[in-house]
């Protein structure tokens, strides 16, 4: 934890900005932040094991829950590989942990098989759960489909509905919402960012809600901001369907 040094002002973001991503973002402690984020991690997979990460976040966006622990293992040999081996390599990546039990899949980043604040419900899919706000934009642009996000502000209560249409626009209610991208500084996976990376119904709600928090780090970010750093990190998972 940081120490706490009362209110403070949170980081502002420049539109011009470029390096839009949870590594430029988000403390190096992260760790998969440390090694430049989701996409990035998973660009960096031999072949084999990224198309088992592939299907497998196909059958989590396809059904709505984390697939079993043998149905991945199996999957893992359809591909030449090690089942064990396999699902530690995702593990250690920072792609896919299972449960504590070890027998299903828990976290697929951008999904979440347990109940969240954040509600995905994509064209013709089942509800899903996002880890965080930027995950939720993120499954829309993975999936490369319509999709609708309920959230709440955290400060306020206040309900929050963004939309993506089939043609790729974009609509928030209200329209004043922002995404506060934020963390305690912690070691391990990038769920740690999660549970303080939230949709705030307005700018000013969200910047007093970091600075009353001074045990976290991070900033406001604008719609377009939080879409970029969506598109970054999730848009190219599942390859050309993700456009």
């Amino acid at each position: 934890m940081l120490p706490d040094h009362g209110p403070r002002a949170p980081q502002e973001l420049s539109t011009r900005d470029h390096d839009l991503s949870f590594s430029a973002l988000l403390p190096q402690s992260i760790d998969a932040v440390a090694r430049g984020g989701i996409a990035r991690s998973q660009a960096q997979l031999v072949p084999a094991l990224r198309a088992v990460h592939q299907a497998l976040l196909r059958e989590f966006l396809t059904t709505g829950r984390g697939p079993r622990a043998a149905w991945v293992s199996r999957l893992a040999l359809r591909h030449g590989l090690e089942p064990g081996p396999a699902v530690e390599a995702l593990a250690h990546a920072d792609l896919v942990h299972l449960n504590s039990a070890g027998h299903r899949v828990e976290i697929a980043y951008p999904l979440s098989a347990a109940r969240s604040p954040h509600r995905v419900t994509i064209q013709d899919g089942p509800p899903l759960n996002a880890m965080c706000a930027i995950d939720a934009l993120g499954i829309p642009l993975m999936a490369g489909t319509a999709a609708t996000v309920v959230s709440r502000d955290p400060g306020t209560g206040r309900r929050i509905r963004v939309t993506r249409d089939r043609d790729g626009s974009w609509n928030w209610e209200p329209a004043t919402t922002v995404v506060v991208l934020a963390t305690t500084e912690c070691a391990g996976p990038i769920a740690g960012a999660c549970q303080h990376t939230e949709f705030h119904a307005a700018h000013d709600l969200g910047a007093h809600h970091l600075s009353g928090h001074p045990q976290r780090q991070g900033h406001v970010l604008t719609q377009d901001q939080a879409l970029a750093i969506a598109k970054k990190e999730f848009g190219p998972l599942l390859g050309k369907a993700s456009r």
